[in-house]
């Protein structure tokens, strides 16, 4: 399954790419995901949880991720099988950052070229809505990872009011004046980002509704009904 896409976040695109580089930050973004500690050879293992109702069936796999900090590109390639009528997934991402322009603020637009292979039941899903379900993932992981991003913006200091006018205290007959120096400012609070929250399972309802409209669409086509 072949998917392209691209979403826009705030921050440059040289912040941008190290907030990406701080997987576990970013893990906590993707919808369902779960990260394990990282592994000697520098993979990650992990997995996702997706729920249907009150049962969840899990995912399980490794990914490796690489950054170009100075092409603002970088990529991950993950495997991954889970208990379900031989279902598993490999999957190659590849991103590409650049400026927003059309952004009032500074903001990052994410290009996104994904290449996945799934097997078992995961076979049918891609040629029914995988397209559909990947589009709304990578939606909702860009809302996720705004509001991440939002979290290190330092909004600007109010500025302080005018320091009082220096008084003048009343000279004695053999000593100089002595003049009151106004307070110094008080220090500015340092920015404190709390820790990322792991994320909550993917809900397959919502998913199988939108493979749901994606297979009516295809019949619609089929019939020369909707484009």
């Amino acid at each position: 399954m072949h998917f392209e896409g691209e979403f826009s976040v705030p921050g440059k695109p040289a912040d941008v790419i190290r907030r990406f580089a701080d997987v576990p930050r970013m893990s906590a973004c993707m919808p369902g995901a779960v990260l394990e500690p990282q592994a000697e050879d520098g993979s990650w293992p992990g997995g996702m949880v997706v729920s249907f109702g009150p049962k969840k069936i899990k995912f399980k796999g490794k990914a490796t991720v690489d950054f170009d900090f100075d092409a603002l590109t970088g990529s991950v390639h993950g495997r991954g099988t889970a208990d379900m009528r031989a279902a598993r997934i490999g999957v190659k991402v590849a991103f590409t950052l650049r400026d927003d322009p059309e952004s009032p603020r500074p903001a990052t637009i994410v290009k996104v070229v994904s290449d996945a292979e799934l097997g078992g039941v995961l076979a049918d899903f891609a040629r029914t809505g995988g397209i559909a379900v990947a589009n709304v993932i990578m939606a909702d992981f860009a809302r996720r990872a705004a509001d991440e991003f939002s979290k290190d913006e330092v909004p600007e200091p109010e500025a302080p009011p005018p320091p009082p006018e220096p008084v003048a205290a009343a000279p004695a007959v053999d000593a100089p004046a002595a003049v009151v120096a106004p307070p110094p400012p008080p220090p500015r609070p340092a920015a404190v980002r709390p820790p990322p929250q792991p994320a909550a399972p993917l809900q397959a309802s919502g998913l199988i509704w939108v493979v749901i409209k994606a297979y009516l669409a295809r019949i619609g086509r089929f019939f020369g009904i909707g484009r």
